[in-house]
C-alpha cells in the first residue's frame, strides 16, 4: 500500500483502515467532523455499549478523495454457516451520493480478508436525495427491515430564537405547553440513580402497555442510559407536579444534534399535559448547549401517517404539533459481498433468525 500511494496523490486513492487507539481515545469528539455532523450511534460510547450487548464493535476510518473524512462504527455478529455481518447504525455519516460510492469501495476492499459476507448501511440521507434507483446502481439492495425508528421523523430547528421556536409549532400545542406550566408542572433534569432509573422504566411500560409497540428490558435501557450518560452525551428529565412524576424522557446530543431517544408519561392527571412542556424544556435545554435539531425519533413514513396500526400512530398527533413536516431518510441497505452467501440469507437464515428473535426470544 505504502509502494503503491508514493505513485499517487492522496486524492487518488485512499484506503479505509482501523482506527488506532489515539484516534479511539478521541471518537466521539471528533465523530462532529464528519460530513453529516456526526450521528449519536454511531460513537465510541453505543460501540461500547453493544458490545456488551453481544454485538461487538469494529472502528474504522476513511479518507475521502475530497478531502473529508468518515469515522465509521460498525456493529458485527458472527452467523453460522455464513460468516459475520456487519451493521452500520445512521452511518456511514456521508452527505451525498459521490461521498456514498467512493466509501461503498473502500469498504468492498477493507472486508474482503475478514469473512463478511453483508454489510448494512443506514446513512441519513434525504429519500428524496439518495432515491433507491440511485442507491441500487452503488450495488445496495433495500433491507426487508429499516432498524431504527427514525427512518421517517419530525425534526425541530432550535437554531432559532425561543420565541421563534415556540411560535413554529401548533396552537394546540403551543396552548397545552403554557397550560402545563400554568398548572405547576415542573421539569428538571435527574441523575441516573437506581429509583430514578426504575421510575423512568415504569413510566415507559406504562407508556408501551397503551401503545403495544416493542420494549427493551430494563437492564438493557439502564445501561444504554448510563453508557450515555457517564459519557456526557445523555440527560434523563422527569416533570412533575406536587412532587408526582408524570412524564420522563431521556435526550441525547451530540454536537449541534439532538435526539428524544426514551419516553413514557401517565395517565394519572393527563389533563396537565405534561408530555407537551416536558418536549420544551427539553428543546431549551439542548439549545443552551449548543443543539440546533432535535430530532423527535420516529413518525410513520408517508404513506402509512394515516394508519391507525402502525407502530407509532399514536404518536403522529402529538410529535407534528412541534412540527408538521415529515423527514424521511433511505433507511438501511445492504451491500452483500458473498453474494451466494447473501442470497441463501436473504432467502433462508434471515428469516429463521427474525422469528428466532421475536418469538422464542423476544428480542428484537
Amino acid at each position: 500500500v505504502w509502494q503503491i500511494r508514493s505513485l499517487y496523490s492522496p486524492k487518488e486513492i485512499s484506503v479505509m483502515r482501523q482506527a488506532t487507539e489515539q484516534e479511539l481515545a478521541q471518537w466521539d469528539e471528533q465523530l462532529v467532523h464528519n460530513p453529516d455532523g456526526g450521528n449519536i450511534l454511531q460513537t465510541k460510547a453505543y460501540g461500547d455499549f453493544k458490545a456488551a450487548h453481544k454485538w461487538p464493535a469494529h472502528f474504522a476510518v476513511a479518507e475521502l478523495k475530497d478531502g473529508s473524512r468518515v469515522q465509521i462504527t460498525f456493529l458485527t455478529r458472527k452467523v453460522v454457516g455464513f460468516g459475520e455481518i456487519w451493521y452500520a447504525p445512521k452511518g456511514p455519516g456521508v452527505k451525498d451520493l459521490t461521498q456514498l460510492k467512493e466509501f461503498i469501495a473502500q469498504v468492498r476492499a477493507y472486508v474482503t480478508d475478514k469473512n463478511v459476507f453483508m454489510v448494512k448501511f443506514e446513512p441519513d440521507l434525504l429519500m428524496t436525495d439518495a432515491p433507491k434507483s440511485k442507491l441500487e446502481k452503488l450495488g445496495l439492495v433495500k433491507s426487508k427491515f429499516n432498524l431504527q425508528w427514525n427512518q421517517a421523523t419530525t425534526l425541530v430547528d432550535l437554531s432559532l430564537s425561543e420565541d421563534d421556536i415556540i411560535a413554529s409549532f401548533k396552537q394546540k400545542t403551543r396552548y397545552n405547553i403554557r397550560l402545563a406550566a400554568r398548572k405547576g408542572v415542573e421539569v428538571h433534569p435527574v441523575d441516573l440513580t437506581k429509583q430514578n432509573m426504575t421510575t423512568m422504566y415504569g413510566l415507559l411500560k406504562a407508556t408501551q402497555e397503551r401503545g403495544g409497540f416493542y420494549m427493551r428490558s430494563q437492564e438493557y435501557l439502564e445501561d444504554f442510559w448510563q453508557a450515555y450518560g457517564g459519557a456526557g452525551m445523555g440527560q434523563l428529565f422527569f416533570a412533575s407536579h406536587e412532587g408526582e412524576v408524570l412524564s420522563g424522557l431521556y435526550a441525547l446530543y451530540l454536537g449541534k444534534k439532538g435526539l428524544y431517544k426514551d419516553g413514557g408519561s401517565t395517565r394519572d392527571k393527563a389533563n396537565l399535559m405534561a408530555p407537551y412542556v416536558m418536549q420544551w424544556e427539553v428543546m431549551k435545554w439542548l439549545k443552551e448547549r449548543g443543539v440546533t435539531e432535535y430530532d423527535l425519533h420516529g413518525m410513520p413514513p408517508a404513506d402509512q401517517l394515516e394508519n391507525p396500526d402502525h407502530p407509532l400512530a399514536g404518536l403522529v398527533q402529538f410529535k407534528s404539533g412541534f412540527n408538521p413536516g415529515l423527514t424521511e431518510y433511505v433507511g438501511v441497505y445492504n451491500l452483500p459481498i458473498d453474494q451466494a452467501k447473501y442470497d441463501k440469507w436473504t432467502k433462508y437464515g434471515e428469516r429463521v433468525a427474525t422469528t428466532y428473535s421475536f418469538k422464542v426470544k423476544k428480542e428484537l
